[in-house]
């Protein structure tokens, strides 16, 4: 899917400074862009005005040419629903919940089968190496882990956007590759991939690098 930003612009509120303003870009699909710059440059506030959960303070969201924040709030979160995965910073795993379940929690806002979820589920969390994991509750994995986790439930059902904030800031080498390795695949696999990242190593090896300054 095609998404684009036209003229963009974000405050917090009225009288505050924009967080950045006339940003226009296209991210492209079977791409990953990784969005890279200091840290206050807005990285993750502009992955959450693309994905629908902050609006813009003005300019244009589309995705594959629909302006998206004029729509209803219904709409959009059958949008965000239907079509992305988001991997958040620090996992945002629910506490009450095994790690197969949160998994498992994107699946069921999607609509999809949960019995053909499962099946999909476990097999992510063999691969990322979490599947012994499954019955555990977040709390008693570890960071590494956790994230691995939140990136089997942002995969579950394949979505056709997937953005990442920050997803290897707090893990170890091996578990950081893994990680982008799997982002990597998700837009070879035709996905449109945006990674928020303040590591300038790791944004030099993406397809499009959209860089931020304050």
């Amino acid at each position: 899917m095609l998404l684009s930003v036209a003229d963009l612009e974000h405050r917090y509120s009225s009288d505050a400074n924009a967080i950045f303003r006339g940003l226009t870009h296209k991210f492209e699909a079977g791409t990953l862009t990784a969005v890279t710059g200091p840290s206050g440059c807005g990285k993750s506030t502009l992955l959450y005005v693309i994905a629908l959960m902050l609006a813009p303070s003005s300019g244009s969201v589309t995705w594959d040419g629909v302006d998206v924040h004029g729509l209803a709030d219904a709409d959009r979160a059958r949008l965000r629903a239907r079509h992305v995965g988001f991997v958040f910073q620090d996992a945002v795993l629910d506490l009450s919940r095994t790690a197969e379940d949160n998994v498992l929690e994107a699946a069921w806002f999607a609509g999809l089968d949960l019995n053909t979820a499962r099946v999909t589920a476990r097999e992510l969390m063999e691969r990322f190496g979490v599947a012994d994991r499954a019955d555990h509750r977040p709390g008693e994995v570890s960071g590494g882990q956790a994230q691995r986790i939140a990136l089997c439930r942002a995969l579950v059902r394949e979505p056709s956007i997937v953005f990442a904030d920050e997803p290897s800031g707090n893990l170890d080498a091996a578990s950081a590759e893994v990680v982008w390795d799997a982002l990597a695949e998700a837009a070879t696999n035709g996905a449109t991939v945006i990674v928020a990242t303040h590591d300038e190593a790791r944004a030099t090896t993406a397809e499009k690098v959209l860089r931020l300054d304050p």
